[in-house]
């Protein structure tokens, strides 16, 4: 056999094996759909925000979700802040309801009309941080839906909502801390009381200027005896003019006696 054309007929069979693969495969398609949902859920690829806050702007992160099935469908709609994203506030939906909503997480359950041309919106209040934010989304329904490759999506931004940093730092900062501290609290209270009243004045105040007798000697206690006063007093004139007229009687009366015993004689 001529050999082009066998490679004629090879490529005839390739071709029609080709077109068979293609009918069979819009065959299974449209039999899938011939009952069942076709849900999908998807999130917007954009975010507007405010430098400053990271406040995303507007009605907040844009999403949507829908079914093309051939029949309705009750749909739960999970959207969750993976990283960096908080929602600060409830969402808004064209139809259905927010069942629950947490920084963290949203829940919106929609009845989904079958054969659906308009998705559903979705906008989720939400502030943004880092330099890149992650969401998921996911819908289920209670009809089953032959392909699912459309029923979860992950969404990354890479999105600078890093805060500014304050231009002008304080430079001024005490460098030495106090080293001394007090020690002993101030005490209100005084440390020592008094221990000796004033003594009272003695009846008999002279007693005190009086010099000790001559010729007195110490008690044989070990000292104990009051110790003679070396100074002089008030009273020292007294005793002297006291000493002399004794000394002058004595002298008259050793002399009336020898004149006496001379004329006995």
């Amino acid at each position: 056999m001529n050999r082009s054309r066998i490679t004629s007929a090879a490529a005839t069979v390739a071709l029609l094996g080709g077109l068979a693969t293609t009918q069979l495969a819009t065959a299974a398609s449209a039999f899938a759909y011939d009952s069942g949902a076709e849900l999908n859920v998807g999130l917007t690829s954009g975010i507007l925000y405010d430098k400053n806050s990271g406040k995303v702007m507007g009605d907040g992160i844009g999403g949507n979700f829908g079914n093309h099935g051939p029949e309705a469908t009750k749909a739960t709609v999970t959207v969750t802040a993976v990283k960096n994203v908080t929602f600060t506030g409830k969402p808004k939906v064209d139809k259905g309801t927010v069942k629950s909503w947490s920084a963290k997480k949203v829940v919106i359950v929609a009845n989904l009309a079958a054969d659906g041309d308009a998705l559903e919106n979705m906008d989720l209040p939400a502030t943004l941080s880092g330099k890149k934010q992650t969401l998921r989304a996911e819908i289920k329904g209670d009809k089953p839906d032959p392909d699912t490759s459309n029923n979860r999506l992950t969404r990354s931004y890479s999105v600078d909502a890093t805060k500014p940093e304050p231009t002008d730092k304080p430079t001024d900062k005490p460098t030495e801390k106090p080293t001394e501290k007090p020690t002993e609290k101030p005490s209100d209270k005084p440390t020592e009381k008094p221990t000796a009243q004033p003594s009272k004045p003695s009846d008999d105040a002279s007693d005190a200027n009086t010099p000790a007798p001559a010729g007195g000697s110490d008690k044989g206690n070990g000292g104990e005896g009051d110790l003679a006063e070396t100074g002089s007093s008030s009273n020292t004139p007294l005793l002297v003019g006291g000493a002399g007229a004794l000394v002058v009687i004595g002298g008259a009366a050793v002399f009336m006696a020898k004149r006496k015993k001379a004329g006995q004689s």
